[in-house]
């Protein structure tokens, strides 16, 4: 039976452990460890799951790190006698030491279909940039990023209808997907590789809190991709306008082109003449409350 380690923190590792471990969907594959972030080196980073339940339930040989990368967790690693290494939603760089633990490889997964959306925050610049046709690629790890060759590729679409959280679930999916159909194969060392065309590559770099800024000069379109780009998990999205003559953040967390299906929202005028509305928004400091309300009781003008 092969073995695997996963190297995870994320919602897209704890769908593939329930499929690993389930053995209704994976068969002919043995999960010896996972390796996690502790809680405390995971502030700050959006979309972190610590599995805790999960451990408990299938009675994981989990380690939890501060660094992937430091000695007592490369100890772990070796102890759990991998076949393949999966690594996902990890952003630490992995030393060459750990990309040799493994018997056959360390096996990437990226939420893009590689070479395009090398980097990271490849999701939110996805639908912040209007992305329609996107993917999820396993692909062999090398000193560089997201580099190596393509072991699998699971494509699907970016609705305009998706934030970054359905977007995430669909990565998720295609994961689970992929694993199903090559996860024994690789744990047995057939790892059919293809090289990727390094002249069709585009990269993300890393994005901060204050990339969230947006204001209403903007097209509507542009607004509404940067919001449900960067909705919770995520910090969001926001703008600044005057509270009772105080200049205040405000985030929006949901947002619409249409007016069907936003109740409780209010209609701002952008830059290109057309309207967003907003639905869910949240004054800094205070509890997320409906658009109407918050912004008829506090804001006179947007």
């Amino acid at each position: 039976m092969g073995k695997v380690v996963l190297v995870a923190c994320t919602s897209v590792g704890r769908a593939m452990i329930e499929a690993i471990c389930s053995r209704d969907v994976i068969k002919g594959v043995e999960l010896t460890g996972i390796v996690n972030l502790n809680p405390e080196a995971a502030v700050g980073k959006a979309n972190y799951d610590s599995y805790m339940d999960l451990v408990k339930k299938y009675k994981l040989n989990i380690y939890y790190c501060d660094s992937v990368n430091e000695p007592e967790c490369i100890q772990f690693l070796r102890s759990c006698r991998p076949d393949v290494i999966i690594q996902s939603g990890w952003s630490q760089k992995f030393k060459q030491e750990i990309l040799e633990i493994p018997l056959y490889a360390c096996i990437g997964e990226h939420p893009a279909p590689l070479p395009k959306g090398r980097g990271a925050a490849c999701i939110n610049w996805a639908i912040i940039t209007g992305e329609r046709e996107w993917g999820d690629s396993f692909f062999g790890m090398e000193m560089q990023y997201d580099t190596g060759e393509i072991y699998a590729q699971e494509k699907f679409m970016i609705e305009p209808y998706d934030d970054v959280k359905t977007v995430y679930d669909k990565v998720a999916s295609a994961s689970v997907k992929t694993i199903s159909k090559h996860l024994e194969d690789w744990s047995n060392g057939i790892l059919d590789g293809k090289r990727q065309d390094d002249s069709k590559a585009t990269h993300y770099p890393r994005r901060r809190p204050s990339d969230g800024e947006f204001d209403f000069t903007q097209n509507a379109l542009d607004i509404y991709n940067q919001v449900r780009g960067q909705t919770k998990p995520y910090p969001g999205a926001y703008f600044y306008t005057d509270v009772e003559g105080k200049k205040t953040k405000i985030y929006v967390w949901k947002a619409s082109l249409s007016e069907q299906g936003s109740e409780g929202g209010v209609k701002v005028m952008c830059g290109d003449g057309k309207e967003i509305v907003l639905i869910r928004v949240q004054i800094e400091g205070q509890p997320e409350a409906w658009a109407a309300d918050c912004i008829n009781k506090h804001l006179e003008v947007i």
